[in-house]
């Protein structure tokens, strides 16, 4: 079983309580007790159903409506207060109030999620058997930047001389939850690429960018924030090398220092 389909089956689990001892869910449960994403989808998940429980249940019934309904089952009539409404405008209500809360609580976009979604989206495109899907293949870094600006993606020219030298594989111009993004690809002298992806910070709803490097199974990851942009650097590339294309950016000295920062990982 797949994360993803652990997801699926998890998504009908309500409590501990409930659900804790159902076959169903044992292969699934079991799943997060090695995928740390999944586990961390499946906390936030029973905190949100907490609480919705507790909106809910801190939801009073006007103090009248018993004597309402009882009156209207035996034919009477009880006197209404100006401002009273009928039964069934309050029952019409409070769906309405319940399902604007429950869709609130379901849609509302964290910004700590925003920021792992897009972190799986982008490994995901760069992961792809044979490489990642490009708009422009070439070698030429000024082909490359030249493609984006025409396309309306954002661009990260501020590149020490050491990247504009290399070569690239190509470029991407995309799209993720409505901003507009880019991805560039260097090759680097071992025959790994390096990848950077650029969207505006904007997009990540003021999500807190981790700094140094992170390993991620084989990918190491780290990002910048440059101008209003995040800057998303990966590869495949062993460790060392790694570091040392990512010395050579402007400002990153400050942001390797402490060789702590290294062995952290995802």
């Amino acid at each position: 079983m797949n994360s993803d389909a652990a997801k699926e089956i998890l998504s009908a689990y309500r409590s501990k309580d409930r659900d804790g001892a159902d076959p169903s869910f044992r292969e699934a449960l079991s799943q997060m007790e090695s995928d740390a994403d999944l586990k961390k989808w499946f906390d936030d998940q029973l905190d949100l159903d907490r609480t919705i429980r507790q909106k809910l249940a801190a939801i009073e019934p006007p103090a009248d409506l018993q004597a309402k309904i009882l009156a209207r089952i035996r034919g009477e009539k009880v006197r209404r207060s100006a401002f009273a409404l009928p039964p069934a405008w309050l029952a019409v209500a409070a769906c309405l109030v319940l399902g604007g809360l429950a869709l609130f609580f379901l849609t509302r976009p964290g910004g700590s999620d925003r920021f792992q979604e897009f972190k799986s989206d982008a490994l995901a495109m760069v992961s792809k058997q044979g490489g990642p899907d490009l708009d422009l293949e070439t070698p030429n870094l000024t082909e490359t930047q030249s493609f984006l600006r025409e396309h309306k993606a954002p661009c990260y020219e501020a590149l020490p001389s050491r990247l504009k030298l290399m070569e690239t594989a190509g470029c991407r111009a995309f799209v993720w939850k409505d901003y507009p993004a880019s991805l560039t690809c260097f090759r680097l002298p071992d025959g790994q690429l390096l990848h950077l992806v650029v969207i505006n910070k904007a997009a990540m709803d003021n999500a807190d960018i981790p700094a140094g490097i992170k390993a991620m199974g084989d990918w190491h990851v780290m990002f910048q924030q440059k101008n209003g942009m995040l800057l998303m650097w990966a590869s495949r590339t062993p460790m060392d090398q790694f570091k040392q294309v990512l010395v050579a950016l402007r400002g990153v000295q400050g942001e390797l220092k402490g060789e702590e920062l290294f062995s952290v990982s995802w």
